[in-house]
């Protein structure tokens, strides 16, 4: 036995503990998470799998497979509700959760379980194209965009930046990458991409004042970065350990909560909340919640974070 190599583990272990701690600025007394008592403040009752639009809901429906539906309020004379447009040709994830890119909606399907089934949001099942369909008709609005056989979009939904897009990408003998697509002239491409983690590692993106970030590996080490676009590549910095935005198996796959001026991301144990500003500066808010986050909200420059004992609790920025 190396006695040698087993002596240096607490060593090591000790420089990471050290290493993953993020410099946290001092928190005004003021800035504390309160606890929402009247259920009507509540951000929460509707169901996110519907898109709001024009009056209508756009929704994921099954009929052997799961494709996106127009839903509208007709009115009791007019029969009620009505499924205006489906585009039954598209098959989509089961947990798609579709978005509003201008007059357009951006949904993700053609369903894999082959080429990479990691797991981690909850089945094996991930997307292999990104499809583009007019909000009122559903009809193709851009060319749909397939990934390569041995590529996997690696979440439910993909992410706003300014006039495009990012996604997460996964395969090929590789794990997670962040990827920025922009849409020129009815087709999307890859304008740039991060590195990629290991095989099984996944990392969840978001935007906060028009800048990318992504916490990395956000149920093992929780490593947020910022990334910056430089020629056809994403450079990330480092801007501490210990965060998460998604809990392991969860379809929501980005609880941080955006406001104009912070970014509140969870801690990995889900229970704490530190606030992001535009200068990379983290401050820790308190206290600690009494159960994990399980979903956020933003309405009128305030957060919301429901937890998994049904509580509710809310912070106002400053």
């Amino acid at each position: 036995m190396n006695f040698k190599k087993l002596t240096l583990l607490p060593i090591l272990l000790i420089l990471n503990a050290c290493r993953a701690e993020p410099n946290f600025a001092q928190t005004p007394h003021e800035n504390k998470l309160l606890k929402i008592v009247h259920a009507e403040q509540s951000p929460f009752n509707g169901n996110t799998d519907f898109l709001p639009h024009s009056g209508c809901l756009i929704a994921i429906q099954q009929n052997g497979h799961f494709y996106p539906a127009r839903i509208c309020e007709m009115g009791e004379n007019a029969g009620g509700t009505q499924t205006v447009a489906a585009a039954e040709d598209i098959a989509l994830l089961p947990d798609s959760r579709p978005i509003s890119f201008g007059n357009n909606i951006l949904l993700l399907g053609d369903p894999d379980s082959d080429t990479y089934p990691h797991g981690v949001l909850g089945d094996a099942i991930e997307a292999k194209t990104l499809y583009t369909l007019d909000a009122q008709t559903l009809k193709p609005a851009a060319k749909p965009f397939r990934l390569p056989e041995s590529l996997v979009f690696e979440n439910n939904t993909v992410t706003l930046w300014g006039d495009k897009v990012v996604a997460v990408i996964s395969g090929g003998g590789a794990g997670a990458r962040v990827a920025v697509l922009a849409l020129t002239n009815g087709h999307w491409q890859i304008q740039a991409e991060s590195a990629p983690l290991p095989t099984n590692r996944w990392q969840s993106p978001f935007v906060f004042q028009n800048q990318l970030y992504a916490v990395q590996m956000p149920h093992l080490r929780g490593r947020l970065v910022r990334y910056e676009m430089q020629g056809k590549r994403l450079i990330e910095q480092e801007l501490g350990d210990g965060f998460s935005n998604h809990e392991i198996g969860s379809r929501e796959t980005q609880i941080a909560a955006i406001l104009p001026d912070y970014a509140l991301i969870p801690q990995m144990d889900l229970r704490h909340v530190v606030a992001l500003d535009g200068s990379g500066s983290l401050k820790r808010l308190s206290p600690a919640l009494p159960a994990k986050i399980v979903r956020s909200a933003v309405q009128n420059r305030t957060a919301y974070f429901l937890l998994a004992d049904g509580s509710v609790w809310a912070w106002s920025q400053p």
